[in-house]
């Protein structure tokens, strides 16, 4: 019977974290995410050192044995990388082998000599980058080195026996590749690829090559999810029917319980384990035990036969691994600070139009949902920035939420006076941040695609159509009063005046504008009045824009008719009515015929006569533009009762300049 003595360790057991919750593909921490899924290094914070210590409890002698340390960093916000050193990541096997001969008097004579064969993972180094806020990818390299040593003997030609220790060594660079995406809230998806590349710098001879550390190509599969009161459940499955799963559960504010299991072939449990983990400010301690349901193997000794048939592929979870406890230590260094928030998603409700820019002050221009994730209730405030297009960024209130509690945060913004002169579609990043008080600087941050429109783009909405209604307009008020001057009448009476102001405006407005009936202009492009008056011409959206702007410029109160064909809806159109402020009593002032005009409240709750006005009519003039919006609103929401089946909408500007 051949004896192994062995002492052995997996880098997968490196974590006391990691050891406790036995499954962590897709929740890896900090620098041992390394070993487990290295896109997990995106966890640290700043900098991040951290040592592991462990001891085998059925080994007898064994004491504290050093395992690894490591350090991260995190830069440039999306990025991180870091580096371990693992003398403890071992397993070592002793051959013990005797060697008789015979002396000068015929008497046997035993030597002993040991064959000594070490497997050994020394360095790591991992990088990791969060491409998208929840899917983050990275990669990592480890160094293995397998040594074998045994003694040799030999006769010389005076019969002297003689020893010679020979070493012969095999070493190789393996390469993982991961990914955790996080699809919805609390969700996690972990996969990596082990061994995906394997670098041989190295090799033994053929008499040896049956020790030489084997790379097969693992996939392994890995699900979390955390509830609402931030309890974790972790599941994980590999290639070779693995298959591990466990718990971490809060209880006080710095104590999180823990728990898994291990299994191999979908068949048995292996091993099962518990843990603690306690957090104080930026220190952390970790304790785990692991305990094997059948020790065959993994007391400190084997048989020779059980080394040759494990087939073990590298020194990770294996059948020689013996109960261990593991404790890890570890320290946040650095002047960022720990995430007490996150950004769960960002969603922007649409494009924005620069023609109403003012509103975006007061209405959100999208939402935010922010989840606690620290231990303690935490006040948020949610910030949204676009460079050149604001002066700086705009904060939503601030909202308590307590431990595990999420909210959504309406998103303003109070842009600058340049995005009026974005002519074209263009495409702006949106970067929405995260604070949590006390302190000043951002936890969290998410930057999103905004689509700006160009000036000129309306949305279709007839109610948005006033912000492009600028009666304060230099050249508006200009035109508007020098065409009252010239066409004053002295005998024109008070009550009428509105009326005689409106039908002067009109008048002039067609001697100098050219009404363009083009079918294949955008109908989501609109100009400015003073655009329409310097062009002399425009469609009816640009003409009813430009005489509203100059009825208000005097005074005089607009009203837009939005007509929707539930037959046709491609054949909406819009026109306009004027508030003449003659009351119901004096309407026949204006016409002896009642269905030219329109009886309702104005902005004081006022009954008063209202014209409609047909702006395609404009060359006409207008009498001929009156009497054609008069019959069309009689028609349509009269006759028709488009008014009361919705298909016919009037919109009161209520403008203040």
């Amino acid at each position: 019977m051949f004896i192994i003595n062995y002492l052995t360790f997996s880098q997968h057991l490196g974590s006391s974290r990691n050891i406790g919750i036995a499954a962590a593909t897709s929740n890896p921490l900090d620098i041992n995410s390394i070993d487990w899924n290295p896109a997990g290094l995106t966890s640290v914070v700043d900098w991040k050192l951290e040592i592991s210590n462990f001891i085998t409890p059925t080994i007898t002698g064994s004491g504290l044995s050093f395992h690894n340390f490591g350090i991260a960093k995190r830069f440039s916000e999306k990025h991180a990388i870091a580096l371990k050193y693992s003398p403890g990541s071992n397993l070592e096997f002793v051959v013990p082998t005797t060697f008789t001969f015979l002396d000068a008097d015929n008497n046997p004579i035993v030597a002993n000599f040991d064959k000594k064969i070490s497997y050994n993972q020394i360095y790591s180094l991992g990088y990791a980058s969060n491409i998208l806020n929840n899917l983050s990818i990275g990669a990592s390299t480890r160094f293995y080195e397998t040594k074998i040593s045994e003694t040799k003997y030999s006769l010389d030609t005076n019969n002297i026996i003689k020893t010679e220790i020979q070493d012969y060594s095999s070493t190789q660079w393996s390469i993982d590749i991961g990914s955790i995406y996080e699809p919805y809230q609390n969700l996690n998806f972990g996969i990596v690829f082990k061994n995906l590349f394997v670098i041989r710098e190295s090799e033994f001879n053929e008499n040896y090559k049956t020790y030489q550390l084997k790379f097969p190509k693992i996939v392994r599969l890995g699900l979390s999810y955390q509830t609402l009161n931030n309890l974790l459940f972790s599941f994980d499955l590999d290639s070779k029917k693995n298959f591990n799963f466990g718990v971490e559960f809060p209880t006080i504010n710095f104590l999180k319980l823990r728990g898994g299991v291990y299994s191999s072939n979908f068949k048995k449990f292996d091993a099962g384990t518990i843990g603690i983990g306690l957090t104080y400010q930026n220190f952390q301690l970790d304790l785990s035990y692991l305990k094997f349901f059948n020790q065959t193997n993994r007391k400190g000794t084997s048989n020779l036969q059980s080394f040759y048939e494990s087939n073990f592929f590298d020194i990770d979870y294996n059948s020689f691994t013996s109960d261990r406890i593991s404790v890890s230590i570890g320290i946040k260094l650095g002047k960022i600070k720990e995430q007490l928030v996150k950004i769960e998603y960002v969603e922007i409700f649409g494009e924005v139009f620069p023609s109403s820019y003012q509103t975006y002050a007061f209405r959100p221009i999208g939402k935010a949902r922010i989840k606690n994730i620290s231990s303690k209730p935490v006040e948020v405030k949610v910030s949204f920035y676009i460079k050149d297009l604001m002066d700086e960024p705009t904060q939503s209130r601030p909202l308590k939420l307590l431990s595990g509690e999420n909210a959504e945060v309406p998103i303003f913004a109070i842009f600058n006076k340049a995005i009026q002169f974005v002519k074209n579609f263009s495409i702006h990043d949106g970067n929405i941040f995260v604070y949590a008080e006390p302190t000043n600087e951002f936890d969290d941050r998410y930057q999103t695609p905004v689509i700006i429109r160009g000036r000129n783009d309306w949305n279709g909405d007839v109610s948005q159509l006033r912000y492009f209604i600028t009666p304060d307009d230099p050249e508006v008020m200009k035109f508007a009063r020098t065409s009252i001057q010239k066409n004053i009448r002295n005998d024109a009476t008070t009550l009428l005046s509105k009326f005689e102001n409106a039908k002067i405006i009109f008048n002039e407005l067609s001697r100098i504008i050219t009404y363009v009936n083009d079918p294949n202009q955008s109908t989501d492009f609109v100009q400015y009045p003073a655009e329409t008056l310097n062009l002399h011409g425009g469609d009816c959206d640009d003409i009813t824009v430009c005489y509203s702007a100059l009825l208000e410029s005097i005074g005089i109160k607009v009203a837009l008719i939005d007509v929707v064909p539930p037959d046709n809806p491609k054949n909406a159109h819009i026109y306009l009515m004027f508030d003449t402020e003659i009351t119901v009593e004096n309407a026949a002032s204006i016409s002896d015929n009642s269905k030219k005009y329109i009886i309702r409240k104005n902005s004081e709750g006022k009954e008063t006569v209202w014209i409609p006005i047909e702006t395609t009519q404009l060359s006409k003039g207008f009498t001929e533009a009156w009497n054609y919006a008069a019959s069309e609103y009689f028609n349509d929401a009269v006759i028709n009762n488009g008014l009361s089946k919705g298909w016919i909408r009037i919109v009161d500007l209520n403008l203040t300049y």
